[in-house]
């Protein structure tokens, strides 16, 4: 049995995709008796150098301590997986495993100097934020890890790269997900979207196609949910449930007839998976990890990212079109079905050579 350290940049508060892809390998890991642990960072200083930068960098730390920084919070992680958080992700600070697998840029850049061979890149998105430059990027691309991919967009990039990888696409929890509302039975005029401030997810182009879309059907139904407390101004009529459990995200998806996806940009697009296996008809924009998934006019319609006309319009067809929509929510909820974990997981331990 192997040790086995996945390396996070810092703890989240609440359901993240990225997080909850690595959560649930490590719980099969477990499962299979092999050792886990998950590493948070409390600082990272790859960045700046100053007094200032590491100061704050400090509060950060404490504040992390005395929030909690456990998954566990927002995701039934195993027992058996152990979470750390440690000030500095520097080798000495990290527990000695026989495998590590860094989830971003910024852990990357502490796990290439890692001594062992046994280093994981974990890639689910190009991760150009927060700093990191595409020139900064791509330089870590480079680094001396295996690179990991979950989307063919991504392997893309590492083809331009010249770099080697292996692609394990993303699954999906057919347990957690069900369709539980047949889709020809669904309120016609009804429409889901997740909502997040982050600018990236594009929600404000969202609300402004469902506001095109209020005004000729005013009594169309908005269900939304996020991570984030109710946006300020969002019309009463509109549902908002914060941070919803297993029940109540169902129902949003199953009362549904139509999931509005907005992102700018994904790595690989959770939520329209979602909504897929629930038998929603979904409705997004053009973004790289959403067409692993939206095939336009078979499993979707597509728009293009930042348009809110075009996305009101392609909810519009819908509702005029409702033999259209049951036919791209068929086709999306058997499209879905390929995306398994037990496949993920039986090509993550092909991968890390661990059979």
């Amino acid at each position: 049995m192997s040790n086995i350290t996945f390396i996070f940049p810092h703890p989240v508060s609440g359901p993240t995709g990225g997080y909850k892809v690595v959560y649930e390998y490590a719980n099969r890991l477990v499962a299979d008796g092999h050792k886990v642990n998950i590493v948070y960072s409390g600082s990272l200083f790859w960045k700046k150098k100053s007094l200032y930068y590491k100061l704050t960098n400090c509060v950060r730390y404490v504040q992390h301590i005395l929030k909690g920084y456990s998954g566990r919070k927002w995701f039934a992680l195993d027992k058996r997986v152990k979470e750390h958080l440690t000030f500095s992700l520097n080798y000495r600070h990290v527990p000695k495993s026989d495998i590590y697998i860094c989830t971003s840029p910024y852990t990357a850049m502490y796990v290439k100097d890692y001594p062992t061979d046994k280093k994981y890149y974990f890639i689910q998105g190009y991760e150009n934020w927060g700093g990191v430059t595409d020139n900064i990027l791509r330089a870590t691309y480079h680094y001396p890890l295996k690179k990991i991919v979950v989307s063919d967009w991504l392997a893309k990039i590492m083809q331009e790269e010249g770099c080697d990888y292996t692609v394990i696409k993303n699954g999906f929890d057919f347990e957690y997900f069900k369709q539980s509302i047949g889709i020809e039975e669904r309120e016609r005029y009804s429409v889901a979207m997740m909502y997040s401030n982050n600018a990236l997810k594009g929600c404000e182009y969202g609300l402004k196609a469902l506001g095109i879309v209020k005004e000729q059907y005013p009594n169309a139904k908005i269900k939304m949910f996020g991570l984030c407390e109710k946006p300020a101004g969002l019309p009463d009529e509109y549902e908002y449930s914060q941070v919803p459990d297993k029940n109540t995200l169902n129902r949003i998806y199953n009362e549904s007839a139509i999931f509005l996806g907005t992102s700018n940009s994904e790595g690989w697009g959770l939520t329209i998976g979602e909504a897929m296996i629930c038998g929603v008809a979904v409705v997004c924009t053009d973004n790289a990890g959403y067409r692993e998934m939206a095939k336009d006019g078979d499993t979707a319609l597509i728009s293009p990212v930042k348009n809110a006309e075009a996305l009101a319009g392609n909810i519009i067809k819908l509702f005029e079109n409702d033999a259209l929509r049951q036919q791209i929510a068929k086709s999306g909820n058997e499209f879905i079905k390929q995306f398994s974990w037990d496949k993920s997981y039986q090509q993550l331990k092909e991968t890390l050579e661990i059979l």
